[in-house]
């Protein structure tokens, strides 16, 4: 059959029935996919620009839930961002290599931030809170005949040394009649403290999911627990470097809408939230509820204030030069997430938002 070379060509011989309607159509379509083809090879029809990457530490817990859920739900990627989760072990060895700036960001408890301003110098800000809640207990063995917390004086108590846990710790013995001074403390890795307390290394632990749930269902009625927190909320923060937050304000907006995104996701669909953690982060589905975490995005007073009580604990307690509380509002940049979300902020501002 020879080719319609017109259009007057096609409907005479359509009306002779030797074309089919539909048959025309397949021609500009094949013309129009081979050309577009051809103009991608070329580069005259360029893709979009490839995603920007960011790399953030963390450490592999249910409290970096509106990481997991963001990644999974593909936020990021519809934010044209190419994240990557960094697993560590501690919230130190995350913000080690962020401050050497092998990583872009390091999600860690507020009391790290405390201390590194404390110190002095530090270049670190916390750019939102990602969540907080209640994650820590003390354990303590019944075979070193502990059985509430005034037997805990005399005892060795393992913890991961320079985290949130040395506060807590504290603050529990204080509403105990207890001191630091009256127990000894041994620094031992959160992947360890189990195996420290069950073969007698430590008499007790303080400890966090999902760590609580395989030591209670390894050592069972051989143990006993108390909440150390005492009711005092844990802080999980997302920080970066001052001089990278700056110069990728409109990345972070990025970031903080996926992360938006993720906490709503959270709030609506918590069946579905606790899948997708789960097969990031072991923890047993009792501790969802037993402790409570609340995924949402802010920077308030509250935080301000819970900074200064851990700042005036530490100063109390650890050898410091540091004599008056730091300005913890320069440890903040609110500029961002007051982009995004500005009832997310919720601080007594002093005319520019600015922390730089």
């Amino acid at each position: 059959m020879k080719a319609i070379t017109s259009l007057a060509a096609y409907r005479a011989r359509s009306m002779k029935g030797n074309v089919h309607p539909k048959i025309i159509l397949g021609g500009p379509l094949v013309l129009l996919l081979i050309l577009t083809g051809s103009l991608w090879q070329t580069g005259c029809l360029a893709p979009g620009p490839p995603a920007e990457k960011i790399t953030v530490g963390s450490i592999l817990s249910r409290i970096s839930g509106l990481l997991y859920v963001a990644q999974d739900q593909g936020y990021f990627k519809a934010q044209g961002l190419d994240v990557d989760i960094k697993t560590y072990a501690s919230s130190p060895e995350s913000l080690k290599d962020l401050k050497a700036g092998h990583i872009d960001l390091a999600c860690c408890g507020i009391f790290n931030l405390v201390k590194e301003a404390l110190a002095g110098g530090s270049n670190l800000r916390a750019l939102t809170v990602l969540c907080n809640g209640q994650i820590m207990d003390l354990i303590a063995s019944r075979d070193r005949g502990i059985r509430e917390p005034a037997d805990l004086r005399g005892k060795a108590i393992g913890l991961m040394k320079d985290s949130a846990a040395e506060y807590f710790l504290g603050v529990f013995l204080t509403l105990h009649h207890l001191t630091l001074q009256e127990v000894r403390i041994v620094a031992v890795k959160p992947f360890a403290l189990g195996e420290a307390l069950a073969t007698g290394e430590v008499d007790a632990v303080v400890a966090w999911e999902p760590y609580i749930g395989e030591i209670v269902k390894k050592m069972g009625n051989a143990v006993v627990t108390w909440p150390s927190q005492e009711g005092q909320d844990i802080f999980w923060v997302m920080a970066g470097r001052r001089e990278y937050l700056k110069s990728h304000f409109a990345t972070m907006e990025k970031l903080l809408l996926a992360l938006e995104q993720a906490s709503k996701f959270i709030k609506e669909h918590p069946a579905e939230a606790k899948k997708i953690m789960s097969r990031r982060a072991t923890f047993l589905p009792a501790d969802w509820d037993k402790y409570p975490v609340r995924y949402d995005l802010f920077l308030d007073q509250g935080l301000l204030l819970h900074m200064e009580d851990e700042a005036a604990w530490l100063i109390h307690n650890r050898p410091t030069d540091r004599k008056e509380l730091p300005n913890f509002m320069d440890y903040l940049d609110p500029e961002p997430l007051l982009k995004v979300n500005p009832r997310a902020v919720r601080l007594a501002l002093p005319g520019s938002v600015s922390p730089y």
